[in-house]
């Protein structure tokens, strides 16, 4: 009895799991051209999917989520310091949802997840310029 219990409970969680419809994107680094410096952008940009015709290069994936009901916005501050922190100047493939958790007081939480990158040499574009949104344009 203690078995089945046990197998249904990990088949409804595997179900749950499956049924994410948030799937990670996975995008080629474009190196510097030839002689090109590198000159950092001005400001934090996310991106939906990666920056257009700019070099760039991935560092590693962040995922940050708040612990009880809230927004998203909550925890963009954070979620920069945290990019910035690991020595990036961007976000890649960003993505803000709400998710559900077993816990009542964890029952809707925001979470925002995306990949830290570095972007070597803006060439004087901006972040709508680029692809991207900068901090005040999401909301």
């Amino acid at each position: 009895m203690k078995k089945a219990f046990l197998l249904v409970l990990f088949v409804a969680c595997f179900v749950l799991m499956a049924c994410s419809n948030y799937t990670r994107k996975f995008y080629t680094e474009i190196p510097l051209a030839e002689g090109e410096k590198i000159t950092p952008a001005t400001e934090f940009c996310y991106f939906e999917d990666f920056p257009q015709n700019v070099p760039f290069k991935v560092l590693k994936p962040l995922v940050m989520g708040k612990s009880f009901y809230g927004s998203a916005a909550s925890i963009r501050d954070d979620f920069a310091y945290k990019a910035k922190h690991r020595g990036g100047n961007a976000v890649a493939n960003y993505h803000e949802s709400q998710r559900f958790g077993f816990w009542p007081w964890r029952l809707i939480r925001p979470v925002i997840s995306g990949d830290v990158i570095v972007i070597l040499n803006s060439r004087g574009k901006s972040c709508a310029e680029m692809g991207g949104s900068s901090y005040y344009d999401l909301d």
